[in-house]
């Protein structure tokens, strides 16, 4: 069932941050704005609304510009995911580092994460399903977003490994990357592909999933855990 325009869009707020790679010294200046104004008009109106001439006129270029920089809307996509594929790893260098939650509970580690996870893929709906509609015939797309998650599977492995003790799954590391994958595979289906068969908030699909992660991995919602305030990274 798809999903109607009555349901719950609001996320749930997270402490944490999408991070922008710092640009290599042969990017130059049109081109950043170029793909940010890219980026803005896809995930206003999708990629097939987005149009050449509008994406130019908002990035104060031509349509010539445009062509300069992009052999046509399938380049510029290709340089978008180079871009976003590159903003995620900076991203989950910071708000998986295991000193970030150095005291926090396994299941606040969770759930903040995957609010993230629903914040991003709210704010850039249009931009991942352009990726995702992309992919189905370019292998150079695919390749990089299976990179992508060995990236972040490691990372989040990584963190993990400081909660040895709260994790019972007999394999740990395949653990992390199952269940970010679950995680990942959901929020395509619910927010991406926009197929929401129940009548669900986003706070709800946080507080589920938090729970499903967290009992694959073997957490016992029976034992307490002390809870310290996390240590954050000044923004």
């Amino acid at each position: 069932m798809a999903a109607t325009d009555t349901a719950d869009k609001s996320t749930p707020p997270s402490s944490l941050r999408w991070v922008h790679a710092p640009h290599q010294a042969r990017t130059r200046e049109g081109l950043a704005r170029m793909l940010e104004a890219a980026e803005e008009l896809i995930a206003a109106k999708g990629i097939d609304e987005a149009g050449i001439v509008a994406i130019a006129r908002r990035a104060d270029s031509s349509v010539g510009g445009f062509y300069r920089r992009f052999r046509d809307k399938d380049g510029m996509v290709q340089a978008l995911h180079e871009k976003f594929c590159a903003d995620a790893r900076a991203t989950a260098d910071e708000a998986l580092a295991p000193e970030r939650w150095d005291g926090a509970a396994i299941d606040d580690v969770l759930r903040e994460f995957i609010a993230f996870l629903v914040q991003i893929f709210r704010e850039r709906e249009g931009l991942l399903r352009a990726f995702l509609k992309h992919s189905l015939s370019d292998a150079s797309i695919r390749a990089r977003t299976l990179d992508l998650f060995h990236y972040l599977s490691e990372r989040l492995s990584a963190l993990l490994a400081t909660h040895r003790s709260e994790v019972h799954h007999p394999d740990p590391d395949l653990a992390a990357a199952f269940g970010l994958e679950m995680t990942l595979g959901t929020l395509n289906h619910l927010v991406q592909l926009r197929q929401r068969a129940l009548p669900m908030s986003d706070e709800q699909l946080v507080t589920e999933l938090t729970r499903a992660f967290a009992r694959y991995l073997g957490v016992d919602p029976s034992k307490p855990h002390i809870r310290i305030s996390k240590r954050r990274k000044p923004s």
